[in-house]
């Protein structure tokens, strides 16, 4: 590279019959050629000394030079290419060889002697031997080289034609590590700590600003070959944040990617070496699957490993035995056991320290048991418990247990204890949700519901990111279908199943199975009498996932519920805001008869029986019977009974006591109504078969002509007007329509008057039901029809007045027709 005079006079003088002939050229860019002909083949050492060089030719070598090493380069179609790593490569010289006529591309460098030992062959180019400095012979017309502060990179316009796999095979030194020099390695692990860390951070402050990244990254390669993977990370992420530190971008990616690894953080590893520049140069795809293995992607791991035979070679001891171990590992988990069997005989070659004997351990009693051989895995378990290694320790303790489990010579209950012992005193990696997945699916064998949910909620909580994490949730989630989907919770306390669901809801399904697990929850919770909690289920199906006739169905089921609570106003809502055309007969007549029920609550009647007024089954007149009760029409109400049983009272069978109940209402609705020949008509009908019941006595009463002042009378009326007709006319539509109608089931009524002690009548809400924005109905309390025809006098000077409307609506009072002292009014 220098313009400075060189003298050959010397050597054209030689006496010792080692030069034949000699000769100095200039080439093309003033650079000095001198060719030195031998007499016979001699060894050649080039020594610096200063700013001079010393040419040494005879039988020995005075100075060895240092091997360079090439790395492939696979970015993508039309990108590969190779890099020869040297640090500070001067210049690229074009010369032409004056005997074969080839053009090569010389690259010269500073001290220490740097070249290739033997000769390497490419598809479109050949590296020569050389003993300072890289000779490029192309064999391609359009070779071209670069050079960067560190490496030379040969490449051509549509790329190198490279293959992925290493030509030689491992251990050819064809190929070595870009980021990691063996020899440099060995010195930093074995060099003075504090000395080597202060050099190496004295020379990357002093370097010039663009030579200072590779002086970074040397720091960060000695703290890797002394474990501080964290230190390392650290100053790589400072180097690639200084954009005019110089370097290659890619070493100190790979480096901090290589850190991550090291670190166990593989997804921070990943999202590092998935740079686009990085494709596979740099041993990438080792730090990959090494990430992968971490994340347990076993098939993404398997294909980076896939051809780095080569490349994992050229790695630092310490470093090929990690990246062996991962690979042994992937093998097992993907069952290739021979190409397992292969890995670890290659981990015994290299030796195994004390240190890493019981993950080996581990690894081989994985091995054994995919082989069949159990004895033998449980030999090398236990040696992996017994060690001191505590993480080898809790993993060969996973496997032993679950061995000896699927083996037989561990209970069930003993190998539950067992793991729960080592889930509580080992956690934070993949031995722990390994030991955690077991553990739920034992639970679950041993229908211990509770446990295997709660184990899910642990591991989700320790470890949301984790496949082995969603394979938990995913067998929860199938558990939970069983039990309230397939009605395995069906034999289950009401309460336990119910706190089970309200506790793990989490799990419940989403879309249609989902809607039809809370519609049976549902039913679950109105059949321990939890209607607020069924309703609010209900409810937001209603508001926020159903359309159409699903939707008017659900709506249905709703009203009924929140009849049963005494709630009419929302039933009503709830009917009214779900109407939909093109519903079934059966589904519209359900509806309506609810909407009516709805209505006569709210003391809205005349509206009730109008709804119903085009039904002619038999839910509708009794609902028709139950709204002229409520609406005191005593006579009409009794009416629909009489037409509710038609010629019941010919046939031979005895009246049940439900019928019983139905033919004294209508008796003492023909009474209270004073229609003496409906009376006497229907006193006939059924006074045989009232006559041979218990509540002959009661009939005779209800039905004499004396009239309705006596005491007796009194007390079966009083006895009939505290059954409760909502109950009753809900189970009918259960009989009726028992898809969507959810009711308890019916309790045992009395059967005469002496059985039954009278109920007080419960107050009814006085809110008003809003008719229309300008209208309001008031409801006054319905008296007990019992209570009105006792002996009383009206309070004087208490005038009856309404309950106050809003301003601008009308109120509406309603008053009943009641006797007092043998008097209507």
């Amino acid at each position: 590279d220098s313009a400075a005079k060189i003298d050959v006079s010397a050597l054209k003088a030689d006496t010792a019959r080692i030069v034949r002939a000699v000769s100095l050229d200039h080439g093309k860019d003033g650079e000095a050629i001198v060719r030195i002909r031998l007499v016979r083949p001699q060894l050649a050492s080039l020594v610096a000394d200063g700013p001079a060089w010393n040419l040494t030719i005879g039988d020995s070598v005075i100075g060895r030079t240092r091997p360079l090493g090439i790395a492939r380069n696979i970015v993508g179609h039309g990108r590969a290419s190779i890099t020869i790593p040297i640090d500070e490569p001067k210049k690229i010289h074009h010369i032409i060889d004056p005997d074969m006529g080839d053009s090569l591309l010389v690259v010269t460098a500073l001290g220490p002697a740097r070249g290739f030992l033997k000769e390497q062959d490419f598809v479109e180019l050949r590296t020569l031997e050389s003993t300072q400095g890289v000779i490029i012979q192309p064999i391609a017309d359009d070779i071209s080289a670069e050079l960067a502060v560190d490496k030379i990179v040969v490449s051509r316009p549509g790329g190198l034609t490279i293959s992925a796999a290493e030509l030689n095979g491992r251990g050819s030194g064809m190929f070595q590590s870009l980021n990691f020099d063996t020899q440099l390695w060995k010195y930093n692990r074995k060099v003075k700590f504090s000395a080597r860390q202060s050099e190496l951070i004295n020379t990357a402050a002093g370097a010039p600003e663009r030579r200072r990244n590779p002086a970074r990254y040397n720091l960060a390669r000695f703290y890797l070959a002394r474990g501080l993977s964290a230190e390392a990370g650290a100053v790589a992420t400072v180097a690639l944040g200084d954009q005019k530190g110089g370097g290659d971008e890619v070493s100190g990616l790979v480096l901090k990617g290589v850190a991550d690894v090291l670190m166990h953080r593989p997804e921070a590893a990943l999202k590092t070496l998935s740079d686009p520049q990085i494709g596979d140069q740099h041993d990438a795809p080792i730090w990959r699957a090494m990430a992968y293995t971490q994340m347990r992607r076993w098939d993404d791991a398997r294909d980076n490993f896939k051809n780095v035979g080569g490349s994992m070679a050229a790695l630092p001891i310490e470093l090929q035995r990690l990246a062996l171990m991962a690979a042994a590992r992937v093998a097992i988990e993907v069952t290739d056991f021979s190409g397992a069997a292969k890995i670890m005989d290659e981990i015994a070659t290299l030796g195994i320290p004390p240190r890493m004997q019981p993950s080996i351990s581990v690894l081989t009693g994985q091995l054994d048991q995919g082989l069949g051989r159990n004895e033998g895995a449980l030999e090398a378990y236990h040696k992996a418990v017994e060690s001191d290694d505590r993480r080898a320790a809790a993993e060969g303790r996973l496997h032993e247990i679950e061995l000896k489990f699927s083996s037989g010579e561990m209970p069930r209950d003993e190998a539950i204890r067992a793991l729960e012992t080592l889930t509580t005193i080992w956690r934070g990696d993949d031995t722990e949700v390994d030991g955690l997945k077991l553990l739920a699916h034992l639970y679950t064998e041993e229908k211990r519901y509770r446990d295997a949910f709660h184990v899910m909620r642990s591991a989700m909580m320790a470890h949301p990111n984790s496949e082995v994490t969603r394979q938990i949730q995913d067998e929860a989630a199938a558990t939970f279908d069983k039990l309230f989907l397939d009605g395995v919770a069906d034999s289950m306390p009401p309460v336990e199943a119910l706190g089970l669901f309200y506790d793990y809801r989490e799990l419940t399904p989403i879309g249609r199975r989902g809607d039809e697990m809370i519609r049976k929850l549902a039913d679950r919770l109105i059949s321990v009498d939890l209607l607020d909690q069924a309703a609010e289920l209900l409810q937001h199906q209603v508001d926020h996932r159903l359309q159409g006739a699903a939707r008017a169905q659900v709506a249905t089921k709703l009203a009924v519920i929140y009849l049963k609570n005494r709630k009419a106003d929302r039933a009503l809502k709830a009917l009214q805001s779900t109407r939909s055309v093109g519903l079934s007969n059966e589904l519209r007549d359900q509806r309506l008869l609810l909407e009516a029920r709805a209505l006569s609550e709210l003391g809205r009647h005349e509206l009730a029986l109008e709804v119903i007024d085009d039904l002619k089954s038999r839910e509708a007149t009794r609902l028709r019977s139950d709204i002229l009760w409520a609406a005191q029409r005593w006579r009409e109400a009794a009416e629909q009974i009489e037409l509710l049983y038609g010629d019941r009272w010919k046939d031979f069978a005895p009246l049940t006591e439900a019928e019983r109940q139905d033919i004294l209402r209508a008796g003492i609705g023909y009474a209270l109504g004073e229609d003496a020949m409906g009376l006497q008509r229907f006193r006939e009908k059924y006074a045989p078969k009232m006559a041979s019941g218990p509540d002959r006595r009661a009939f005779d009463v209800v039905t004499a002509p004396i009239g309705t002042s006596g005491s007796e009378f009194r007390d079966v009326a009083r006895r009939i007007a505290s059954l409760d007709t909502l109950d009753a006319f809900l189970r009918d539509m259960h009989k009726r329509y028992a898809d969507a109608s959810p009711v308890s089931p019916a309790k045992p009524a009395a059967t005469n008057a002496k059985d039954t002690q009278p109920a007080p009548p419960t107050a009814p809400a006085t809110q008003p039901a809003k008719l229309n924005p300008n209208e309001a109905v008031t409801k006054a309390p319905v008296p007990n029809p019992a209570s009105l025809l006792l002996p009383s006098k009206i309070p004087q000077g208490v005038p009856l007045k309404p309950d106050p409307a809003p301003t601008g609506s009308i109120t509406r009072l309603q008053l009943p027709r009641f006797h007092i002292e043998g008097r209507r009014f």
